[in-house]
């Protein structure tokens, strides 16, 4: 969701970036990384119950591709992204057909660790969300999810780690990187060497001590509806546990009307209602 990776990192310039609500999907953190470093980076899976909050790029095809190329598993690894084609109710009301990036499998070696996002990735997309204008409600929803601060000396023994293996596993990726770029699949000679680094990673740091079964980390997804009016903030917030003493307030930003338009009369009806329960609610926090 941050714009210094897309245009920096990745080079890619989209056309267009708008804010826009997936529903009936949650955020999870679920796509392996490097232990104890990257543990894990962003994934959603089907929920009918919450919906993501986040930004629609309009890039070109070739830029698709490369997107696809420089994301976790470059769309080959078992455990990597895959394109998903979705309907995403942009903010300024329009209903766009979109790819989303979704794992194909979730990785064993995250189903053997609780798995929570380092401090410097789950702040991109806090950072990316404030910069695109998301709604200031799904803000403090990021602002609600763990992770871990990441410390020089593990990185330090991590990247000691990854040149060991790098070295002693030589005699098998070589080889295998060779014929991927000399039958022009570099996509697969990515996936490859990712595949082979990280199973071995999370095997080690397996064998050290690290062998407790918990789940990965899924707690608090963004109930459905949540932005939709006023009346919602206290609810929203007693599901997610948001300690209002630590986070700003926002209901005073916070939208009195669904974002989708629509001239059917259930529809309208139900935005009166809507309308008049956002209205009670004003006021009895005015009060």
């Amino acid at each position: 969701m941050h714009p210094d990776i897309l245009t920096g990192r990745r080079k890619i310039r989209p056309v267009e970036s708008i804010p826009g609500i997936l529903e009936g999907w949650q955020l999870t953190f679920d796509l392996r990384g490097i232990p104890a470093v990257e543990p894990c980076f962003g994934n959603i899976k089907e929920n009918p119950d919450s919906e993501i909050h986040g930004v629609l790029h309009k890039m070109t095809s070739k830029e698709f591709r490369h997107l696809m190329a420089t994301e976790g598993g470059s769309g080959i690894d078992a455990n990597g992204y895959i394109p998903k084609k979705v309907n995403v109710h942009a903010y300024d009301g329009r209903i766009i057909e979109a790819y989303v990036l979704v794992v194909r499998q979730t990785s064993p070696a995250i189903l053997y660790h609780h798995a929570v996002p380092s401090h410097r990735y789950i702040g991109l997309l806090r950072n990316g969300a404030t910069h695109y204008n998301i709604h200031p409600l799904y803000i403090e929803y990021l602002q609600s999810l763990p992770s871990i601060e990441r410390n020089k000396p593990v990185m330090i023994l991590v990247t000691i780690e990854i040149l060991l293996l790098t070295t002693l596993l030589s005699p098998i990726w070589i080889p295998g990187i060779i014929y991927y770029v000399c039958t022009n699949q570099k996509a697969h000679a990515r996936s490859f060497f990712f595949t082979l680094m990280m199973t071995n990673l999370w095997r080690i740091y397996r064998f050290f001590g690290r062998k407790r079964v918990i789940q990965p980390y899924y707690s608090a997804s963004f109930p459905r509806g949540s932005t939709h009016f006023k009346a919602n903030t206290e609810t929203f917030r007693a599901e997610v546990q948001i300690d209002e003493q630590t986070l700003p307030d926002t209901v005073s930003d916070i939208s009195s009307e669904p974002i989708l338009s629509s001239t059917s009369p259930s529809l309208i009806k139900q935005r009166k209602i809507n309308q008049i329960l956002a209205e009670e609610a004003e006021q009895q926090y005015d009060e």
